[in-house]
């Protein structure tokens, strides 16, 4: 065994000691300051090594903020000397985020932090597996809207887990109309021009609505109609907006890219059945029609709003019944 790792032993067992005495304060303090002249000797990689180890061990026994103290001084090291987005850097946050999301209170913002360190080092929207983890982490907190935004920009698993969010959140409300949800990340996806994730969002929505309300979707699939977005549905009952989001994205599917073919037709005769149903959330559906028409169809579109100002477009707030936790773990980060 090296002496640094023999050194690094013997401060884990002291630190478990105390920890065991209930002197979480000082093991607390005490590992600040030990990172922090670890950090003025510039041994950047030990002072990483114990804020992690530390916060792990502060984890068990549920002492949060300390733990969000820790780990926002270990992120800002990441920021701050520009460290790599690795997979070991990221696990470390990983590792620690999993454990947070199971604390009272909810620590967004250092979250959002990881998130701000992959901008820096990486430009862009950051690195997506980060968006997709935070997103589920989220997600596990009920806080559905934050989750929603990181998943926009996250992984290739990330559209089905949006998708199974939304029916989720839909069903802890009393919407009337389902569609109020899957438009929230279908749409999105397709102002993103973004027509396959679009369609996986959809497929994890509309399996688990079909599954509990076999009433309301009826399956009309035909052997001859093949369509990325799975099964066809006619849907009974007041899910209009339901049925709205599926028409789009199968007039979306049949585009040429011409303002003047038929599918652009269709599509203009869809905004103007539909558009208005969504009452206080209608003008928010017309700014992202109007991103999908352009992104699809070739319509030229006058607006003051940038496309990143439109997709991050609040939609009326819901309601929910808002758990602590909402759903398993296992769900939520998947």
């Amino acid at each position: 065994m090296s002496a640094a790792n023999a050194r690094t032993d013997r401060f884990l067992n002291s630190l478990r000691e105390n920890l065991t005495s209930g002197n979480y304060y000082e093991s607390h303090q005490e590992l600040r300051a030990l990172s922090m002249r670890l950090l003025k000797q510039k041994n950047h990689q030990r002072a990483l090594e114990f804020l992690y180890l530390g916060a792990l061990e502060l984890c068990q026994y549920s002492q949060w903020n300390s733990v969000s103290d820790l780990t926002t001084l270990l992120i800002s090291i990441y920021t701050e000397n520009k460290l790599p987005v690795t997979q070991e850097n990221k696990d470390r946050v990983y590792d620690i985020f999993e454990k947070l999301a199971h604390a009272k209170e909810n620590y967004t913002r250092l979250f959002e932090s990881a998130i701000q360190w992959t901008v820096k080092v990486d430009g862009g929207r950051g690195d997506e597996q980060m968006h997709h983890f935070v997103a589920g982490v989220l997600r596990l907190r009920g806080l559905y809207k934050e989750a929603e935004g990181h998943y926009l920009v996250g992984t290739v698993e990330s559209p089905a887990a949006l998708g199974s969010m939304l029916f989720g959140w839909a069903q802890e409300t009393d919407a009337r109309d389902y569609g109020l949800f899957i438009a929230r990340g279908v749409l999105k996806y397709l102002a993103l021009g973004w027509y396959d994730a679009a369609c996986f969002c959809w497929r994890a929505f509309i399996s688990r609505m079909s599954a509990a309300f076999p009433e309301i979707l009826v399956d009309k699939s035909k052997p001859s109609l093949v369509s990325k977005i799975g099964p066809i549905y006619y849907v009974n009952g007041a899910h209009e907006q339901v049925n709205f989001v599926q028409l789009v994205l199968l007039t979306v599917e049949r585009s040429d890219g011409s303002p003047r073919s038929d599918s652009a037709r269709i599509l203009g005769l869809l905004r103007r059945e539909y558009e208005n149903s969504f009452g206080v959330n209608a003008g928010v559906v017309h700014d992202l029609m109007d991103a999908v028409a352009e992104k699809f169809f070739g319509v030229v579109v006058q607006r003051q709003q940038s496309l990143f100002d439109i997709v991050n477009s609040m939609f009326a707030p819901q309601t929910p019944s808002r758990p602590a936790i909402a759903g398993n773990q296992e769900d939520a980060m998947d």
